[in-house]
């Protein structure tokens, strides 16, 4: 050893109180800037609030199976008063996410209108300028998916197979192809990982009893049918040597998630990632459920399955490359 114990102890100790240092200011920063509030009124934040009411929404309209008509309010209700935020600060009404806003409520209203549902609460909840507005280019809402356009995905390029991925929450129920969720994992061994450290691992779950008790806490899922194969990414802290590196699971965990879907899409699996910002008693409950070592970051889900011949999911459209690039 060219080091010695008590060397290391002390290290160990000035290292602990670098990273409380670190995450106090993380902790400062995430509060000064993060949208806690609808007063919060910066550009990005109001946008931000926007997209997570617009998407819940979208996931709404998106149901194939038990649609639940009348559905959202809460959501209409929050939508609503960030487009009215939006629109009091000044900002660009004619940009990205107020038409996002316009036109998911738009595409709300025509839904329950063919399904002779009466939402009279629309009135109490969303201003009349917003009821009113028309949308003529449809930025949210919804778009069909058929399991044909799928069948020659291992012929795409990567461009036609990334535009082509959808998030996909329901599956035709049909058995799946292990090998070919084993193949879009090996592809995923190619992910870079800081300093090539790879502290992933996945937890594979077909059980679908205990695939559903996970949900349960996961809590964003939405479906009572389960998917065929459940994966859980996470990334041990055990691969960090320093406190700067204290969010670096996050990095690779999500890098080599996207690889893992990028793979499913190219066997042809439908596949959605699902979140794992839980709870502390959910996160405690998910990691006995699935054994997942207290050292383990959970990142995220990936529920996989097959492709029904046609489904009905969230456009979820993009902002433009020109939007967000900040030459320097």
């Amino acid at each position: 050893m060219n080091t010695s114990r008590r060397k290391q102890v002390l290290k160990k100790q000035l290292q602990k109180v670098r990273l409380r240092y670190l995450a106090v200011k993380d902790v400062g920063r995430f509060s000064r800037t993060a949208s806690f509030s609808v007063f919060d009124d910066g550009y990005e934040q109001v946008v931000s609030r926007i997209m997570y009411n617009v998407h819940a929404l979208e996931k709404g309209l998106a149901r194939n199976r038990d649609v639940r008509l009348g559905f959202g309010r809460k959501a209409l209700s929050n939508l609503n008063d960030a487009l009215v935020m939006y629109r009091m600060r000044g900002y660009d009404t004619a940009d990205y996410a107020y038409v996002q806003g316009l036109s998911v409520i738009q595409h709300y209203r025509e839904l329950h209108d063919k399904a002779d549902h009466e939402v009279d609460f629309l009135e109490q909840v969303l201003d009349a300028e917003f009821l009113e507005a028309e949308v003529r280019e449809r930025a949210a809402g919804t778009k069909l998916v058929r399991r044909k356009e799928k069948q020659e995905n291992r012929s795409k390029d990567f461009y036609r197979l990334a535009q082509g991925r959808s998030s996909v929450r329901e599956f035709s129920g049909a058995a799946i192809e292990t090998e070919a969720v084993m193949r879009a994992l090996r592809n995923a061994e190619r992910t870079p990982s800081v300093c090539n450290r790879q502290g992933w691992k996945v937890y594979w779950v077909e059980d679908k009893d205990l695939a559903r008790q996970v949900l349960e806490h996961q809590r964003g899922f939405g479906y009572a049918e389960m998917p065929e194969v459940l994966l859980c990414v996470t990334v041990s802290n055990n691969a960090f040597l320093s406190p700067v590196e204290r969010n670096q699971a996050f990095v690779d965990g999500g890098l080599f998630s996207m690889s893992v879907m990028y793979g499913l899409e190219h066997e042809g699996l439908a596949a959605v990632p699902l979140n794992a910002m839980m709870y502390h008693r959910d996160q405690l409950a998910v990691r006995e459920l699935l054994r997942i070592d207290d050292a383990e970051m959970i990142i995220m889900f990936l529920a996989v399955g097959d492709f029904p011949d046609e489904v009905v999911v969230p456009i979820s459209d993009r902002k433009t490359a020109e939007s967000f690039v900040r030459r320097r």
